[in-house]
């Protein structure tokens, strides 16, 4: 039984894979201390192994069409063990969630609105989430569609205006770093943007042509990619060796701007336009965390579930970190370890029993 009656189109959920992939435009922060000039090129690669991924990801939405993560976790495992496996997920949902509430909370607090108690942010921010997960996901989706274009547009009218500070030479020379660090920097990139869109898998029920998802996934990772390379290569060609060290290289790359004593300060549109992103990928989590639970719980809707659940994510993300610097390092660190688990082992071996079991052909039977 469906829980969401809403229905969106293969373009909207292109819109809202490119909100997602965009979002990671400031947590790409976390990636430059390590591998500073060389940025951009882990942030291709991990476009291309986050695409690799998602190849993953379709392929067990077009083996179970019409079944959301959860009650595929059913048809693959079983009963009791799918809804343990499906709980992992959902707790992990939750967690996520409540880390995007306190790096909201946090930027909002250090760029726009300092003498601002960072739990009132977060407690505003939910609120809105909350609505609009309420609302359902044609909402949301509906959202994307104007939320994808600022921000990118903001992204190409930026680099255009920073090309006479822009110094090529700060991406010399290339691959200085150790192939380690790059490797390290790629998997946190993966982590915190493209590997995300397993989610994207609680979603897919709705689309209103459930076999055509492959093409809409992979052209919103891509081309919000590309963005997220551009973005990338503004900020080290500006900045240079300060990009590494910087809190938000792209709120400092924009600062620059300045033309005429006329446009000037424009952070604050690439502030605004980040946390329209940040608001989409918040909601998306919060919607797959109530969705899947209520799923599992066999409730008849989810929407008793968003209070609760904006509830314990607001807590959770109050006691989970308690500095930016306790942030970065569980991100850079120890989170993209954990998160292979979820984003790589698990769905690998889903659809490995899957074909095993012959699922698709007893699918009507299961």
């Amino acid at each position: 039984m469906r829980l969401e009656k809403g229905v969106i189109s293969s373009l909207q959920l292109f819109f809202l894979v490119n909100c997602f992939i965009q979002g990671a435009l400031l947590p790409l922060t976390f990636a430059y201390p390590i591998s500073k000039h060389d940025t951009w090129l882990a942030v291709i690669a991990a476009m291309i192994i986050g695409s690799v991924i998602a190849l993953v990801y379709i392929s067990l939405a077009n083996l179970f069409p019409g079944k959301n993560f959860v009650q595929i976790n059913d048809l693959i495992y079983g009963p009791y063990l799918g809804k343990f496996i499906s709980s992992q997920y959902s707790l992990f949902f939750l967690i996520t969630l409540s880390g995007y509430l306190w790096f909201i909370g946090d930027f909002v607090l250090t760029f726009i609105m300092p003498e601002t108690p960072m739990s009132f942010i977060m407690i505003m921010f939910a609120f809105v989430c909350a609505w609009a997960v309420r609302q359902g996901i044609e909402v949301i989706a509906r959202m994307s569609v104007v939320f994808a274009f600022i921000p990118a547009i903001i992204v190409f009218i930026t680099s255009a205006m920073l090309l006479k500070e822009m110094k090529f030479t700060n991406f010399l020379p290339v691959l200085e770093i150790p192939i380690r660090d790059l490797i390290q920097s790629t998997h946190i990139i993966t982590h915190i943007s493209f590997s995300q869109v397993l989610v994207f898998l609680m979603i897919i029920p709705s689309l209103n042509e459930q076999r055509r998802a492959k093409k809409p996934i992979l052209l919103g990772m891509i081309s919000a990619g590309l963005i997220l390379v551009i973005g990338t290569l503004r900020n080290i060609a500006t900045l240079g060796p300060l990009s590494p060290v910087v809190t938000s290289p792209s709120m400092e790359a924009v600062r620059l701007i300045d033309i005429g004593k006329i446009l000037t300060r424009l952070e604050i549109f690439v502030a605004m336009a980040q946390i329209l992103l940040l608001f989409t990928i918040s909601c998306i989590f919060y919607y797959a965390a109530v969705l899947s639970i209520a799923q599992m719980t066999k409730l008849r809707t989810y929407q008793p579930l968003v209070v609760i659940i904006g509830v314990l994510s607001i807590v959770l993300a109050l006691i989970s970190y308690q500095s930016r610097m306790q942030l970065s390092y569980s991100i850079m660190y120890n989170t993209p370890i954990i998160s292979l688990h979820f984003y790589l082992v698990l769905p690998f071996m889903s659809l490995i029993v899957a074909k095993l079991r012959k699922l698709p052909q007893n699918n009507g039977r299961n």
